[in-house]
């Protein structure tokens, strides 16, 4: 598979004290970039998977560079702090890499408002909120990746899942439109699902590791810049109608 190479660049991951936002962390860091990593905290983390902290460290023990910037992106001006502080901090933002999110489960008759609303803020709010700050930042660089993780379930439903799906269904118009709208910028934007891998949020019921999550997304980064712009790519599609071997 060809390998990207992040060199210079710097990337901003959501989500990434655990889960699949570390493991992109990690991956992205190996490949060149400097990480700029957030979660709402430094050293604690609702699920069993890692802190933020833990994150930038093992970056550093791998011998590359990450940046931990604690925020609550379901709050617009932290997001925008979030963003200025980063470009502060690190110089620039190349790949914006929207992973946080939450997977509600409840049956819409019985499901709480708190709870709905939570959905929306955590799984499409917050990729609102950080996308916005981030845009001119890479229009004044002359381009850019956003990269929206998606699900299977916006077009594969489950019960007790309903708002989950909501929530991603958007997400994938809310990208597709946004390619659209930024292309003329340089600014590249995917939505990427990355399979139902075993994670806090995911177990006991996902089969494959988070591992698994990085040849895709490997790919995606290798490839020239707004090649895959406006697209939603689903992993296991991954080999067979897209990316490596097709």
């Amino acid at each position: 598979m060809t390998s990207p190479d992040l060199t210079g660049q710097v990337a901003l991951v959501t989500g990434g004290s655990r889960g699949i936002g570390r493991q992109l962390a990690l991956a992205m860091a190996r490949h060149g970039a400097t990480v700029v990593v957030t979660a709402r905290s430094l050293d604690s983390s609702p699920g069993s998977g890692g802190t933020l902290r833990g994150t930038a460290e093992a970056i550093e023990a791998e011998g590359g560079t990450a940046i931990a910037i604690p925020a609550t992106i379901t709050d617009p001006a932290d997001a925008v702090r979030l963003v200025d502080e980063t470009v502060e901090r690190a110089g620039r933002l190349d790949v914006l890499l929207n992973n946080a999110g939450v997977f509600p489960h409840a049956p819409i008759a019985g499901m709480s408002d708190e709870d709905w609303h939570d959905n929306l803020n955590v799984n499409l709010n917050a990729v609102f909120y950080v996308t916005r700050a981030a845009l001119p930042v890479m229009a004044r660089q002359g381009g850019g990746r956003i990269y929206n993780v998606s699900s299977d379930l916006a077009i594969r439903f489950a019960v007790a899942r309903v708002a989950y799906s909501a929530a991603k269904g958007a997400l994938d118009v809310f990208s597709q439109a946004l390619a659209l709208e930024v292309r003329e910028q340089g600014i590249e934007v995917v939505s990427w699902t990355p399979g139902h891998v075993l994670t806090d949020m995911s177990w006991p019921r996902a089969k494959e590791s988070v591992e698994t999550v990085e040849p895709s997304f490997l790919w995606m980064l290798a490839q020239p810049p707004m090649a895959l712009t406006g697209l939603v790519l689903r992993k296991n599609e991954f080999g067979i109608t897209w990316g490596e071997g097709v």
